[in-house]
Order: structure tokens, then sequence, then C-alpha cells
């Protein structure tokens, strides 16, 4: 295998505020020849560092369990690819070991028989060597389709169980005597966002079928409590994005957003805000009886949800253009926010949303990566030419983009897909013209003592501008300038 990492000093080109970001480091995973990288997950280590899990195709084994960890400034320090019994393997989850000198992989891998079953690798954090493995399967025959670690006292396994029937539940283990915990009657579609798995408190969304009401959804909150939500038409209600509140260090809830039938309206969005046992509110969006999916969840420091919305314009629009709005809702769930953002409309689409500590939203979508203002416009935009999965919003204002980026022959068909994570940072080039001059000075002398999310001069993100950006600009002065 080969690893390719570049350092780059010089401005990414894109259309709009060219100056506003510069590529820091860049790393891709290089897979044999006309083979495909598929990234499943990112996590965030303790050291600044990063674990990548996903699968790599091979020309024997169909796709291989593939987990590397990156040091802070983007290099590899190991690279771990296992084969299974089966043809399809591949890591989901990770987290660092208590005492920090292993790392916990979550493998979802198949059996001889073409069963699917979870495996924990515990391999060393510093070299990557497996050190055991344990292996859980379907008791009952069936699959094990392992979902993701969750972190609540104890380090717990999320999986989903599929009888011979088709049947499908939720399967909840205690890692540490890999003892099952319980059974929910419900199907398993995701675990709830959270940066690493010990900041806060899994939440598990599904669906269960009802005589009555088609599809329902389901929430298990803290391991205990199982909310149902049926909307008020006979259809499908899908959770599809779950968002911990955390303050002060603790886990006050958690935020729903749910897809939801609504007759005459077509789909809505549902936003419930969950204190369990309680359930505090809900809201139902909709945007002019169109279509609405929600797409990324997240939360500031304040307990407000951001949401981010994909609208399919059916009504009066022959080709069902689709377009991305940006909804906040307040801690008491009333509308505070709700703009499009200024991204091209186009099919198919999709969107994810991250926040830093300042209060700075980024988006990534198939086209751009973009940081939004406080008017909902793009403050800078990019085009990556790849397919951003993982965001991790970084307090300086820096921002690590994680996906997969094709490779296309000279008759532009894609032959091969690499994993890619790439650090952006803030650039002092204020006004984009490729030299640090006084233009640039000027701006952040302008807009000094200013604060909010969407200020140009604030190179360092940190929502004001002050002596740190002033400073930035007068230590990178001429560079660039002919």
């Amino acid at each position: 295998m080969r690893a390719i990492f570049t350092v780059s000093l010089t401005m990414t080109a894109f259309a709009l505020a060219a100056a506003q970001v510069r590529e820091v480091w860049r790393y891709e995973f290089d897979p044999p020849a006309d083979k495909l990288a598929r990234l499943e997950r990112v996590v965030r280590l303790q050291d600044g560092g990063w674990l990548l899990l996903g699968s790599v195709q091979t020309d024997q084994n169909g796709n291989d369990a593939l987990a590397i960890r990156l040091t802070p400034n983007g290099t590899a320090a190991w690279v771990y690819q296992t084969d299974g019994a089966g043809f399809d393997d591949a890591f989901v989850d990770g987290v660092e070991s208590v005492n920090e000198n292993d790392l916990l992989l979550l493998g979802r891998f198949t059996d001889s028989d073409g069963y699917l079953q979870a495996q924990v690798h515990r391999v060393s954090r510093q070299t990557g060597q497996l050190r055991s493995i344990q292996t859980r399967t379907n008791a009952l025959g069936g699959h094990l389709r392992p979902l993701r670690f969750g972190y609540d006292d104890l380090l717990w396994l999320y999986a989903e169980l599929v009888s011979f029937s088709g049947e499908s539940q939720l399967i909840v283990y205690d890692t540490e005597e890999f003892l099952g915990y319980g059974v929910f009657p419900f199907r398993p579609w995701g675990v709830s966002y959270t940066p690493n798995a010990r900041d806060a408190k899994p939440f598990v969304g599904g669906t269960a079928a009802t005589p009555t009401s088609l599809v329902d959804a389901r929430i298990l909150l803290y391991n205990d409590f199982v909310f149902r939500y049926s909307g008020p038409a006979r259809g499908f209600d899908i959770p599809v994005a779950l968002a911990p509140i955390i303050q002060d260090g603790w886990t006050r809830g958690v935020y729903s957003a749910i897809v939801s039938e609504g007759s005459f309206t077509g789909d809505d969005v549902v936003l419930m805000r969950h204190d369990p046992p309680w359930n505090d509110w809900g809201y139902r969006y909709d945007y002019q009886l169109q279509d609405d999916h929600p797409e990324s969840l997240v939360v500031d420091s304040q307990g407000r949800a951001h949401l981010l919305v994909r609208t399919v314009l059916w009504r009066d629009e022959p080709f069902e253009t689709q377009i991305l709005r940006l909804v906040r809702f307040s801690e008491r769930g009333m509308v505070q926010e709700d703009v499009m953002l200024d991204i091209p409309p186009r099919r198919p689409l999709w969107g994810l949303l991250r926040l830093n500590a300042a209060g700075q939203r980024f988006v990534a979508t198939p086209t751009l990566l973009g940081r939004i203002g406080d008017d909902g416009q793009l403050v800078w935009r990019l085009d990556p030419k790849a397919s951003y999965t993982e965001l991790f919003a970084e307090p300086d204002g820096s921002l690590v983009a994680a996906g997969d980026r094709p490779v296309l022959n000279q008759s532009q068909y894609e032959v091969s897909r690499r994993i890619v994570v790439v650090k952006y940072a803030p650039s002092v080039d204020i006004n984009g013209d490729g030299c640090v001059d006084d233009a640039d000075l000027l701006a952040v002398l302008f807009a000094f003592g200013q604060s909010g999310s969407n200020l140009t001069p604030d190179v360092n993100g940190d929502g004001v501008v002050d002596d740190a950006d002033l400073l930035a600009v007068l230590f990178a002065f001429g560079e660039g300038c002919s």
C-alpha cells in the first residue's frame, strides 16, 4: 500500500473569497490500482491525531477491514489491514482504551457462511500491532451487524440483530464481558453523532412497523427509555439525525430530527428535544408545502439546534430541483433563523453541517466545502474534488475534512477511489490577491474590535478581530508579493 502525504503552504484555488482558507496538510490512502478504498468513520484521538476506519478492495478477498492512525500533523503512524473468513469486511468505529495504550476497533466481518458478525480488535496505539480479537455472532442464526461504540460509564457496543426471517432488532452489549445488555424491538438506523465516543452518552434511532401507521420512529435514550413517534399521516417516520446536548461537560438531553410523511404537505421534518424520561417539545417544519428532509444536526454551546434541511422543489418544478436550508431553533423550540444557502440547486444533493467553539458554521456538499456566515451566505467556498463525509471544526478556525476522492482516467471515468483527509486553516491574505500587503493590514485595522462569526478579517476564527489577527498579518507581511 502507498500513502501520499503533502504539506502545502500555498493557497487552494476556489471561486469565492479565496483568501479565507489555505491547505495545511493532506493525507491520501492510495489502494492498489483500480481498487476502491472506503471511509466509514473518523475518530479524533486525545493526542490530537486521527483514527481512520473503513475498508479497502483487494484482488482475492473482496474488501478488507482497514484502520489508519494519523498523527496531529497528518502523517500515517501505521496502517492496519486485515481479512476475515468472508469477502466483505470493514472497521466501523474505534475508541481509545481506558489506559490509553491500546485502541479498540469495531469491525463488521463476514463469516465463512456469509453472515455478518461483530469483532473488536485490540491493537497497540503506537504500532498498530494486534493484541486480541473478540467475536460476537448471532446465536440464533442470521446477521449481527455492528453499528457503533457508545460510552456511558461502561463502553457499549450497539448492533443490529437480523433473524433468518428478516426481523431486525437492536442489541446492546457490555464490551467488558461481551455480554448482551438488552434487546429492543426496533430496527436501528444509527447512533447519535459525537466527536468522540467518550464525550457524550449514546442515543440510538430506529423504526418499527405497526399495523396502524406503517412505520414509526423509535429512539433509545440512555439505554433505558424508548421514545415512539408516529406522525399524523399513515406513513413512514424515520429518525435521520440525533445530536446530544452537552453543557458544562454534562449531557442534558438530545435533539432528534425525523423525516415524516405529512399527507398534503409531502415529507416534513420533525425536530424534537428529549430530556429523559420527558419529551420537552417538538416542532414540525415545512417549507412551502414541499418535501423536506433533515440532512445534518448540530448543537451549539447555548443548547440551540442548527438543522440542515434538504428541500425538494416538486410543486410547479418539473425536474424536482433540490436546495439546502439552514434552520436554527432556540432551546425552547422557536425558529430563530431560516435561510436558503447560497448553493446552486441540483440533484442529487446532500449536506453535512458542523460548528466550532466560536460559533462558526461549516458545510460540505457533493460539490463544495465552505463556511456559512450569519446571513446564511458563504464566507468562503472551494471545490475539494472529494466527497467529504466527516468534518471536524477546530476552535482556532481550522477545519479537518475527511472522505474519499475519485481517481479518473483520461476519459474521465472513475477507476479508483482514495481515502483523503485534509486540514484547512484561515489565511492571512484577506483580499485574495495572492499578496499579504497593506490592503490586508488595513482590512484588519478597519474591523478591529468587531465580533461575529462571518468577519473576513477574523483570521484565527475566534469570533473577534483583535491583536492576534493583526499579528498574524504582520508576521506574514510580504508573503506572495513580487
